[in-house]
């Protein structure tokens, strides 16, 4: 009798301890990450940019980007580089009516001409980088993807989920592995497949609390297969800055955002 309450009692604690640690599913935590990005898109941000070929070779770039948030869901983005001196006033502008809906293009001083980037190359390189895009587009629809938690690990001193995540519509990974620091729920690493190859992994460190937002001030990215990889660090960022829709402009970036 005492044994049979002894099994049950530990039973009960192991069904309790299972429902604790996934009271969320991984669905929920995208959420969470979701309400995160979208208290940045108000933004200015400095940042260098550092690309380094498989022999540690390296270029630096530094860029200027802007933000604004526009209501119920679309937001406005562009970004500038300052340097070096071939890349400055090459720019990249993004207009997202909703998160599901998106216009995004590219400007190149040499050739006086503004490009428009289709869907079908949100994956791509962002200017040479390792980063893509995407990457730069802010906050998706995640409707678009599906969600599930693997397992949970300790990133970086972190209690992170680790969530695998899958596109709905095609794209040029078929999915991606993400760790998510609970409680400030923001990426501390990312991993990108195609089938069963790893092909892109990043990490997002040094998270510091700007106005309540956590925010990761060196991002990096390596694309597996070239061995080339890619440092965003950030110098200097402000939120809450409600710039003018006229900063978000094709003229604009013309102009270098000026």
């Amino acid at each position: 009798m005492i044994k049979a309450r002894i099994i049950f009692i530990l039973f009960f604690a192991l069904l309790m301890t299972s429902s604790v640690a996934y009271a969320m599913n991984g669905r929920d935590v995208f959420e969470k990450i979701h309400e995160v990005r979208v208290k940045c898109l108000d933004h200015r941000t400095e940042s260098t940019m550092v690309l380094y070929d498989r022999g540690d070779g390296k270029r630096a770039r530094t860029i200027t980007e802007y933000g604004r948030k526009e209501l119920p869901e679309g937001f406005k983005c562009i970004v500038v580089f300052n340097s070096p001196s071939d890349l400055k006033g090459v720019g990249f502008l993004l207009h997202a009516h909703t998160f599901a809906d998106r216009n995004l293009w590219a400007y190149f001083p040499e050739y006086k001409r503004i490009r428009r980037i289709p869907t079908s190359s949100q994956d791509d390189s962002f200017f040479g980088s390792d980063f893509s895009y995407d990457d730069f587009s802010g906050p998706p629809d995640l409707n678009d993807y599906s969600f599930k938690i693997l397992r949970e690990e300790i990133i970086d001193g972190k209690s992170c989920y680790v969530i695998e995540v899958t596109p709905e519509k095609p794209r040029k990974y078929t999915k991606y592995i993400a760790w998510v620091a609970k409680n400030i729920w923001v990426m501390t690493k990312i991993e990108y497949y195609q089938e069963k190859d790893l092909y892109r992994s990043g990490s997002f460190k040094d998270i510091r609390m700007i106005n309540g937002i956590p925010t990761p001030f060196e991002c990096e990215m390596e694309n597996l297969k070239t061995r080339h990889r890619t440092v965003v660090t950030i110098q200097n960022i402000i939120y809450g800055t409600n710039y003018p829709n006229e900063l978000f402009t094709q003229r604009s970036l013309e102009r270098g955002a000026k």
